[in-house]
């Protein structure tokens, strides 16, 4: 289930009522099939996609031309030290092997499946729904997302080392890990005192649910090369970084039967709320 070691019911309910919304638009932005080979999905995904960042309140803007994929950077307003979100709203094909349709959300036994649950909509819609059901106080907020992420980045390339953005205190990667046990793989590098305690607060929010941390001095592993991810060879190079989110072993990134375990979603959504008090303190 959702509910994790040491909530109180009002915060159960709280995230509950997350995981509700956050649920529907996964299933909503899966159904699409927002694949290389149908770019109308893509561009229906990027639409519901910015819909929701402008309705709590990010300015956005679309940056590319041609046929392409844009990329989007969403800027909103806020108290205290600035955080920076990335991630891409395209999906991988889905090749034969699958045990259940890759293009709708299904549960079983514990998981979602359904193509984009674990990279990259799911980890997307999660932070999208908690922003939404948030009424207390956020850092300001950059969010660069891109629509080329399968398929080799050309766009993102160019236009990262480009983007006119504010500066961030730390930069947030598209997702995480937590492993086999429950226990959390946490990815930070160049912490420093402003960075720092923000990252201290996202460990304690797992240990009080019970869960062991172990951090590790690196950057999210990339299928295609540390090199050739835009976001790390532009926009989050000799910056802060931490990568958090709900993924584990099992979530068959690149390969049939993609999911996420619903074991993990209740602390990722908290983890996340921690960040962003404590950022905007």
């Amino acid at each position: 289930g959702i509910r994790g070691r040491n909530h109180d019911m009002t915060q159960t309910s709280r995230t509950e009522e997350i995981l509700g919304d956050w649920q529907r638009l996964l299933s909503n932005l899966i159904e699409l099939r927002p694949t290389p080979s149908n770019p109308e999905g893509l561009r229906k995904a990027r639409g519901m996609v910015r819909s929701r960042l402008e309705a709590i309140g990010f300015s956005v803007t679309e940056h590319g031309t041609g046929s392409a994929p844009p990329v989007m950077v969403a800027v909103r307003d806020g108290q205290g030290e600035p955080l920076g979100l990335a991630g891409h709203y395209d999906v991988e094909e889905a090749d034969e092997g699958w045990d259940v349709p890759p293009f709708a959300l299904t549960e079983k036994e514990g998981r979602l499946y359904g193509r984009g649950t674990a990279d990259n909509l799911g980890p997307l819609a999660l932070r999208l729904a908690t922003l939404a059901a948030r009424t207390t106080p956020t850092p300001p907020l950059v969010w660069v997302l891109q629509g080329e992420e399968e398929t080799g980045s050309a766009l993102a390339h160019a236009l990262y080392p480009e983007l006119d953005i504010p500066p961030v205190a730390l930069w947030v990667e598209e997702t995480g890990y937590f492993e086999a046990d429950g226990s959390q793989r946490l990815l930070q590098v160049a912490l420093d005192e402003r960075s720092a305690p923000l990252v201290d607060a996202v460990v304690a929010t797992a240990e009080r649910d019970g869960r062991a941390v172990q951090r590790h001095d690196r950057h999210l592993n990339k299928a295609f090369g540390q090199d050739r991810c835009p976001f790390l060879t532009h926009l989050a190079v000799g910056t802060p970084y931490l990568a958090i989110g709900p993924n584990d072993p099992d979530s068959s990134i690149h390969a049939p039967n993609e999911s996420l375990p619903l074991s993990t979603l209740a602390i990722s959504v908290e983890q996340f709320e921690t960040l962003l008090t404590e950022a905007a303190r």
